[in-house]
């Protein structure tokens, strides 16, 4: 958040308005090992967090705060890319030595930088959350409330855009998501960040209120001891030197200063794991080369099975499937594809007769064959492979870029906080959008061909004029049934085709790992590089068949 922004303070909760629950789960570490490429961060690591109170987790920068908190939510598998972990995470009553996941606690997190849904209005940001609480939270909730109960209760603005909300009111929505969705554990992920003092404290007030009147068991991580410590019940402090999460006594929390370590102040002995031979940089090239194409071609291979019905509302996923067709096939994308097939309708009728060998003698004999070829070739090849590559470029860039900023501000980690796989909401809507928009966009392009090939010819034919043009465009296209061109399973296949490979590279190059701004960019950059590579793949096989 901008610093300049400061939260405003919230309205006074009444805690027996409230339809909580009396008290949330404890949650339990036992034997945490967890492993940051070569970097061990915890080795054996053991930690309590007690039902209805606030447990604050410190350490320098670097130590693996926000690593740790992407455990306890469920975010990071256990034998991942960079990070491995292993060791059991349950209630403090029953943990489940045997299985990392099994009896835990529901779990809801307020993001750092809120994952807050900008295209959703904030009443619909918490009804997403309502609709996705799962029955057993819906059972263990006496009272429900619906979104706008929960946006008054903290006091949110209901017809302000969520881009256009204030950094507090933010927090807050992000507070009432999270709640609605009716957790058991609250994690706070570095909720001060970027705020000054005052900012800070009126954050920290806001997460005792919530936990004061919600009773939920709540874990903040953060390097801002001096603003949250007051808050804090117990804290936990994440000592990079011994791997280990310290319970520090309430007598030493004084110490706190003097006992948190950077990170980068470590000798390389002292944060190490088990070292690993590092790969040349050959190895790194085309070892990245292999991983992205391995990477696409398994995600064609289980494509069929990641678009199975399943999701849980089809009211939020008919949502998604709309916000992707506006982006896919809007009146923006109607606008550029009408343009493009003026350009090519014009170029291809105009200079065919304009550049036409021996023009004056062999113009009066072929004219009506040239302009039944151009007619085919429009409809057949020029159009379909022009319209698929723009949709390629455009349209997959703009899925992408939505796609990788719902990544990098931490939307697609919301959706799985709240039990969403991101392919029901995002994979199938955009599937969906892409196979619909495609033959759409290309339908447009040729009719804009079409008209302006009429056109162009009839101005340079006045004699003979439209009526001749009519007579011979359509000429070879002409179909048995007389209600549809010659060729449109072709042209239908290969909108199909296109459509399916450019969703999919765009869905997939967008829910890469996103560590900053520079990676959404090089996801954009790869998906145009891709996806026009694959549609003229595909415009070169069937072409080979089709002919």
């Amino acid at each position: 958040m901008d610093q300049q922004q400061i939260p405003e303070q919230p309205e006074s909760i009444d805690p027996a308005a409230s339809p909580m629950p009396a008290v949330g789960s404890s949650l339990s570490l036992r034997g945490l090992n967890v492993y940051v490429g070569e970097r061990c961060l915890l080795h054996r690591a053991d930690a309590t967090f007690p039902a209805g109170k606030i447990t604050v987790v410190v350490g320098g920068s670097g130590a693996g705060k926000s690593v740790l908190l992407r455990i306890l939510a469920g975010l990071l598998p256990q034998a991942g890319e960079s990070i491995q972990w292993t060791g059991s995470i349950g209630t403090a009553n029953s943990p489940q030595q045997d299985s990392p996941t099994a009896a835990r606690p529901r779990i809801g997190i307020v993001f750092q930088q809120f994952a807050l849904f900008d295209e959703l209005s904030a009443s619909s940001n918490v009804q997403f959350a309502l609709d996705h609480r799962g029955k057993q939270a819906k059972r263990q909730t006496a009272k429900q409330w619906t979104a706008s109960q929960w946006l008054e209760h903290l006091g949110v603005p209901t017809r302000t855009p969520v881009a256009a909300l204030s950094g507090g009111q933010k927090q807050r929505l992000a507070i009432a998501r999270t709640l609605a969705a009716s957790p058991d554990v609250l994690l706070y992920d570095e909720p001060t960040s970027g705020l000054d003092s005052a900012s800070g404290r009126l954050v920290a007030d806001l997460i005792r209120e919530t936990q004061s009147v919600y009773h939920r068991t709540s874990i903040v991580v953060t390097h801002d001891y001096q603003t949250l410590l007051p808050i804090a019940d117990k804290v936990l402090l994440f000592d990079p030197v011994k791997h280990d999460l310290i319970d520090v006594p309430r007598s030493e929390w004084e110490q706190i200063p003097a006992r948190m370590i950077p990170v980068s102040s470590l000798s390389a002995d002292a944060t190490a794991g088990a070292t690993k031979p590092k790969p040349s940089a050959l190895a790194r090239l085309t070892g990245s080369f292999f991983e992205t194409t391995g990477g696409a071609l398994s995600a064609a291979f289980w494509l069929p099975l990641d678009l199975l019905p399943i999701v849980p509302r089809y009211r939020w996923a008919a949502r998604f499937t709309l916000h992707y067709l506006r982006l896919v096939a809007g009146p923006s994308a109607w606008l550029y594809l009408s343009i493009s097939g003026l350009i090519i309708g014009f170029t291809s009728t105009y200079f065919t007769f304009r550049f036409l060998p021996f023009r004056l003698y062999t113009q009066p004999l072929l004219i009506d064959e040239l302009l039944s070829s151009i007619g085919f070739a429009l409809y057949r090849v020029l159009v379909p492979i022009l319209a698929t590559i723009l949709v390629a470029a455009r349209c997959g860039a703009a899925v992408a870029a939505d796609v990788g900023v719902k990544q990098y501000g931490g939307q697609v980690d919301a959706m799985r906080t709240l039990g969403v796989a991101p392919r029901a909401y995002l994979l199938l809507p955009i599937v969906l959008a892409f196979v619909l928009g495609t033959p759409l966009l290309e339908s447009i392009a040729f009719y804009s061909a079409r008209f302006v090939s009429m056109i162009a010819f009839s101005a340079s034919y006045p004699d003979v004029g439209p009526y001749f043009w009519q007579q011979h465009f359509s000429r070879n296209l002409v179909s048995a049934s007389g209600w549809m061109y010659a060729g449109w399973k072709w042209v239908a296949v290969k909108n199909v085709l296109c459509g399916l490979g450019t969703a999919t590279i765009a869905y997939y190059q967008g829910l890469a790992p996103k560590h900053s701004a520079s990676d959404v960019s090089r996801s954009i950059t790869s998906t145009v590089l891709w996806t026009t590579l694959f549609v003229l793949v595909v415009h070169f096989i069937i072409a080979l068949l089709e002919f």
